[in-house]
């Protein structure tokens, strides 16, 4: 029944080559939807196609509706000079006209054959039906089982949508979304012949772009810096000149001052003897953004140790935030950073047990707290693993 369809729409294509002076002429425009056959185009400057197949619909002086309408899929859908219409409840067996605010009428498919699809389109009727201010058409029309239900919601031109998400929700329209936010960019092209690009057309942020979309999807960003924002979807089709162009904004906020930790993730502590194991140093940094920095004074970060693990019976734990191998308990373990918080400093651990005391086994969690005054505390977990080295001989 399709193949038969796509050819029936083939014949029509080139049996009316020149409709009565459509395109800018016909007062309607835009698009329609349905979820069976896709967008309907009424007119011909949607798709560039005037100076080939010149089309529309038009909305004349007496609200009369006159023309044609197009669908890649089942082909011209005319308003006017129809005759033979089906009943329905609450429909008016006339050509499709406008009585106030309400279309009431008939259209039809010209590629219906009556073999089980006769093309009506029902533009009114008990609880449905089209409405039109000006130009701008709204509601739903009914086209039985091949056509099914049309929305005259669709915005004129959107063969294809842009949108930004965070987390799932769109943050298009908002000026307050947080420094650093890492957006989905997610489009919809609807047009199988539209051929899309998403690009940023304001100044400053971050950039994202993406050529030849000619299908549906997503794609993830990099983390927003702060700025204006308008990205824009443009598409053109068969390399015409551009036809749909829907833009995206919102507003990313200033970065607020703030620090974070920065180590390795473990901590390897060797048991050289049986009671006495230290580690290697492991680096330390306080990572902080350029807001925190250009606070007058370069406001210095307090690193301490907050929490200690739970140990085996008569084993200790000390730590030491030197270079060298100055040990204390987790109260006494401080260090404090200033200026540019390039450098780093070192973290060690020492592990003492008595003689016969249970195995340090692992691994345990030592944590760092940084604080500064005003500001959110910092933490970073470290994982203290112990090894015993196992002494090896060899015959000389």
């Amino acid at each position: 029944m399709k193949a038969r369809l796509l050819f029936i729409v083939c014949l029509l294509s080139l049996a009316f080559p020149s409709f009565a002076r459509a395109g800018s002429e016909h007062n309607l425009s835009g698009y329609a939807w349905s979820s069976n056959i896709g967008w309907i185009s009424f007119n011909c400057t949607n798709d560039l196609s005037c100076g080939t197949v010149d089309y529309g619909v038009n909305r004349n002086a007496d609200n009369t509706l006159t023309g044609y309408a197009w669908s890649s899929n089942i082909g011209w859908i005319k308003f006017g000079g129809l005759s033979g219409f089906p009943t329905g409840s609450g429909t008016f067996s006339v050509n499709a006209s406008v009585s106030g605010n309400t279309v009431v009428g008939w259209a039809r498919a010209l590629s219906a054959t009556d073999d089980g699809w006769d093309g009506w389109i029902s533009l009114s009727g008990d609880g449905y039906g089209v409405s039109i201010t000006g130009s701008d058409m709204s509601g739903y029309a009914w086209g039985s089982d091949v056509v099914g239900w049309i929305s005259f919601d669709a915005v004129a031109g959107a063969a294809a949508t842009l949108d930004v998400k965070s987390g799932g929700t769109s943050i298009v329209g908002n000026n307050s979304v947080e420094y650093g936010t890492v957006p989905t960019f997610v489009w919809t092209v609807n047009q199988a012949n539209e051929f899309c690009d998403i690009s940023k057309v304001t100044m400053g942020g971050t950039a994202f772009s993406t050529t030849t979309v000619h299908s549906s999807g997503s794609m993830l960003g990099s983390g927003l810096t702060d700025a204006a924002y308008t990205f824009r979807i443009a598409c053109s089709i068969g390399g015409a000149a551009t036809t749909t162009i829907q833009d995206a904004s919102f507003t990313v906020l200033p970065q607020a001052p703030g620090f974070s930790l920065g180590s390795s993730d473990a901590v390897e502590v060797q048991f050289i003897s049986p009671t006495v194991a230290e580690s290697t140093s492991a680096p330390v940094f306080v990572y902080a953004n350029q807001a925190f920095k250009d606070v007058v004074g370069h406001p210095s970060v307090t690193v301490t140790i907050s929490g200690t693990p739970t140990l085996p019976a008569s084993t200790t734990m000390q730590y030491s935030f030197d270079d060298g191998l100055t040990y204390g308990s987790a109260a006494s373990r401080s260090k404090t950073i200033v200026s540019d918080y390039s450098q780093g400093f070192s973290f060690r651990v020492k592990v003492t047990r008595l003689s016969g005391a249970p195995e340090f086994i692992g691994p345990y969690t030592v944590t760092l707290s940084g604080a500064a005054s005003g500001y959110p505390t910092a933490t970073k977990d470290i994982l203290v693993s112990p090894s015993m080295v196992v002494p090896r001989y060899e015959e000389l």
